[in-house]
């Protein structure tokens, strides 16, 4: 038994057509439409390597469409950010979205330029928005075509490979990592926590032994607080006492 078993039971009655229309339907729409931010998008990549695995699907036109329908889908962002940008974000669903994600994407286009398409494709909601703040934005289509280009390529080929490599493992082992990855975590959590106790510990221990500190000499004061011999008197005080001695 693998971690194909239970999908391949629930999608058993759908053509390999179907399948892909559906993905490349998730995908393209994910940031074709503003509302597609909520769609699983990485989960729809992974679960198409994991039936070309399986023999349902043909490794190479899955590629193939996911690829396409994900350039797809970020031209037409880009497209409504370049008509409609400001519209967008003041609408209903934009406001949805929530304005510190839109000052966030924002923020990157303004920044990086070109690369801040490059960067966003790997956040959820950075994918979906960047497209439409670069048009609105005014970047030129050529970069951002150049920039998108390169990383749907790394993306989409790569998660669905990664979901094709996934297919064989057997149904225990990811439960098996997900405990020494946990215990790996709660490791490095109680060092480190025991560190930061040591420190504070250290801390304590240094301040309370260190000595008073020993104030300022007031001028007119010597090092024990002895005022000398002419201090606070005026110039020709000092030189009637000089020319009596």
């Amino acid at each position: 038994m693998t971690l194909l078993d239970p999908l391949l039971d629930r999608l058993d009655t759908l053509p390999p057509a179907g399948l892909l229309l559906a993905a490349a339907a998730v995908l393209a729409a994910e940031v074709g439409l503003l509302v597609g931010v909520v769609l699983p998008a990485a989960t729809t990549m992974l679960t198409v390597g994991l039936l070309a695995h399986a023999g349902r699907l043909d490794l190479a036109p899955a590629l193939a469409v996911t690829t396409l329908a994900a350039f797809a889908g970020d031209q037409l962002g880009f497209l409504e950010g370049r008509l409609w940008g400001p519209r967008l974000r003041g609408g209903r669903i934009g406001r949805w979205v929530g304005e510190p994600r839109w000052r966030r994407a924002e923020e990157l286009v303004v920044t990086r330029g070109g690369p801040a398409v490059l960067l966003g494709r790997w956040t959820a909601f950075a994918r979906t928005l960047v497209p439409r703040v670069a048009g609105a934005a005014g970047l030129p289509y050529r970069t951002f075509v150049l920039f998108d280009g390169v990383a749907v390529l790394v993306w989409v080929p790569g998660t669905v490979l990664l979901g094709w490599a996934v297919g064989g493992v057997p149904a225990g082992l990811p439960a098996v990592g997900g405990l020494l990855v946990a215990a790996v975590v709660a490791v490095v959590v109680v060092t480190r926590r025991r560190r930061a106790r040591r420190a504070r510990r250290a801390g304590s221990v240094s301040r309370a032994c260190r000595g008073p500190v020993r104030g300022r000499v007031r001028p007119g004061r010597g090092p024990s607080g002895s005022r000398r011999p002419g201090a606070g008197r005026s110039a020709p005080a000092r030189r009637g006492a000089l020319d009596r001695s």
